[in-house]
Parts: structure tokens; C-alpha cells; sequence
């Protein structure tokens, strides 16, 4: 009798693992191209379909479909690739596909940065915010600031008046001056191959400063060594030669959402900036930088990408 309550246990164990295995999600929103269609999700189980959001999770069972013209873009878990759909292939019905080998590490690569994905689309949490011109502002320091970078891509952002001359300082982890300009404009400022070498892992700020505003200041950290192979090894894998037939814009959020994962802000920004560039009605792309300048204490520009996400995903009158 024992027995075979062990194997009535053991068959109910296995069934509520099925289930809830079942309910993890299979496949990420990466992109919304509405144009003059229509997206809609219906998740299983359910009769109405809906106006999804940007980066949704989508579980077995869950359909979307494109009426009209337009696409979506969705990315399954695991690095199993993505999939385009459009009006032809409407309603397209999310199945769970085989298990992928954990041994192939592109595919690892490509599965934890949708892992990460999947956490992203998040319940309206912030304050809508009026974002009056920055022009008319003091300057902001927008990167790098309370972030990791890679030292081959170091490069100084702030927003404000083009009317104003700027000087940039930076100051290493003693305080010393490393390297300063002065009478700049408003536009990014790389850091020269020339300029002393960067220590990795050592905690440098930098200073921006007007004579009309004073000074504003941000601190950043060198990325150690090990971390700049690994992470440069891992964006490799983002490229259509490696990844497949993931889309440019996709592929541009993938690779964002790595370096956010790794505290690498200001370079995930500069990834999102840059594709936003090529496609600035792509709503994944702006609620993503909403996420950047959320975590990188610019409050009200991250407010004003969550807003424009919001109104990129929204059904077109």
C-alpha cells in the first residue's frame, strides 16, 4: 500500500511540475512596428484579444495576431530564436518547443539576456511628467554616471543649452586631475587613446562645469579586466553572423539588455540612443532606456521614455 501511494506522489509531483512548467513563459514582445495596422495578444484561455504591451511575456498557448499592415517581433526562452509575425501568419499561437542543450553557449548567452527581458515589462510605476526643454535647464550629466564602463568606448554626454561652453575634468581615485578640455560645445566628448590609461576596477568622477551653472558632478567605474573579455566575448554572439534571424532592432535591445546587465549603463544607453536613432518608433527600444535612466537617477528623462514607449504600443486611430 505504501507503494503505491509513493507512485500516486511521485505522478502528482510530476504533474504539478508539468504545470507549472507549463506557465513559465516561452517567448518575449521585442518588437512593435505598427504603421497602419493593428497588434492584438489573447492569452490562452481567454476570448478577447488585447492591445499588448512592449515586451510582454507570452506563455504556451498565448496568441498574437497583426491586422493590417505592420509586425511584431517575439523571442522565445532558451536562444530558440525569434519569430516575425504579420497579417499572413496571423493568429501565430506560442508552443513550447524541444529543451535546448545547455552546452552550446550562444545559445546561453542569447537565453539569459531574454531571461532578462522577460522582467523588464513592468506595471506603470512612475509619475507621467510634463519634460519642459533641457535647453531652457541647467546642464544634466547624462553619462557615464553610477555605472561600469568598458574603457574602449569611454565617452562624456550631458544634455544642455548649445549657447554655453563647457569644460569636462576627470578625476581619478585620489582626486587628482587625469585629463581635462575646456571651451567645448554641447555634443559628446570621447576620451582619447592618447589621454593616460584607465585603471580597471578603480572609481573615477568626472566634473562637468559652466560658468553660469558651476559644476555638476557623476562617478563611474572602470570595468576590471576579466569582466571587459567576458562581456565583449558575449556581445559577439548579438551579431546577425551568430545570432541568426534575429532582427537589427532585437538584436540592438539584446544587446542593451546585456550591458544593463552587467551595470554597464552608459554603454547600454549609447547602444539604445544608436538604434533608436535608425528606429525611433520602436516602443521596446524607448522603455528600455526608460529602465537606463531610471536606474542611473535621471528621473524625469526616464519618465518621458516610459510615456513615449507607451504611445508608440498604443492602437493607431
Amino acid at each position: 500500500m505504501s507503494g503505491v501511494r509513493a507512485v500516486i506522489i511521485v505522478a502528482v509531483l510530476a504533474l504539478a511540475a508539468t504545470a507549472a512548467w507549463a506557465q513559465e513563459p516561452l517567448a518575449v514582445l521585442t518588437e512593435i512596428q505598427l504603421k497602419r495596422g493593428k497588434l492584438e495578444g489573447k492569452p490562452a484561455g481567454q476570448a478577447d484579444w488585447q492591445t499588448p504591451k512592449p515586451l510582454l511575456s507570452l506563455r504556451a498557448g498565448d496568441q498574437v495576431r497583426v491586422v493590417g499592415e505592420g509586425r511584431a517581433v517575439l523571442v522565445f526562452t532558451g536562444g530558440r530564436g525569434s519569430q516575425t509575425v504579420t497579417q499572413s501568419n496571423s493568429p501565430f499561437a506560442v508552443q513550447a518547443g524541444p529543451v535546448e542543450s545547455t552546452g552550446d553557449r550562444a545559445k546561453a548567452v542569447l537565453g539569459n539576456v531574454t531571461k532578462f527581458l522577460l522582467g523588464q515589462q513592468r506595471e506603470r510605476t512612475y509619475q507621467s511628467l510634463s519634460v519642459r526643454s533641457v535647453r531652457a535647464q541647467p546642464p544634466v550629466i547624462l553619462a557615464p554616471r553610477e555605472t561600469r564602463v568598458l574603457p574602449g568606448a569611454l565617452a562624456f554626454e550631458w544634455a544642455g543649452s548649445d549657447r554655453l561652453k563647457y569644460q569636462v575634468r576627470l578625476l581619478g581615485p585620489t582626486g587628482t586631475v587625469v585629463w581635462e578640455q575646456t571651451d567645448l560645445e554641447r555634443r559628446a566628448l570621447a576620451y582619447p587613446s592618447s589621454a593616460p590609461k584607465l585603471t580597471p576596477s578603480a572609481r573615477y568622477t568626472w566634473e562637468l562645469t559652466t560658468r553660469e551653472h558651476g559644476v555638476q558632478r557623476a562617478a563611474f567605474d572602470i570595468a576590471a579586466a576579466a569582466d571587459v573579455t567576458r562581456v565583449n566575448d558575449a556581445l559577439a554572439v548579438f551579431t546577425p553572423a551568430s545570432a541568426g534571424n534575429y532582427p537589427p532592432a532585437t538584436l540592438a535591445l539584446m544587446r542593451a539588455g546585456l550591458l544593463f546587465q552587467e551595470n554597464l549603463y552608459a554603454d547600454a544607453r549609447r547602444e539604445l540612443v544608436r538604434a533608436i536613432a535608425a528606429t525611433p518608433e520602436e516602443a521596446t527600444l524607448h522603455l528600455l532606456l526608460g529602465h537606463v535612466y531610471d536606474r542611473t537617477g535621471l528621473k524625469q528623462l526616464a519618465a518621458s521614455e516610459f510615456d513615449e514607449a507607451e504611445a508608440l504600443a498604443a492602437p493607431k486611430p
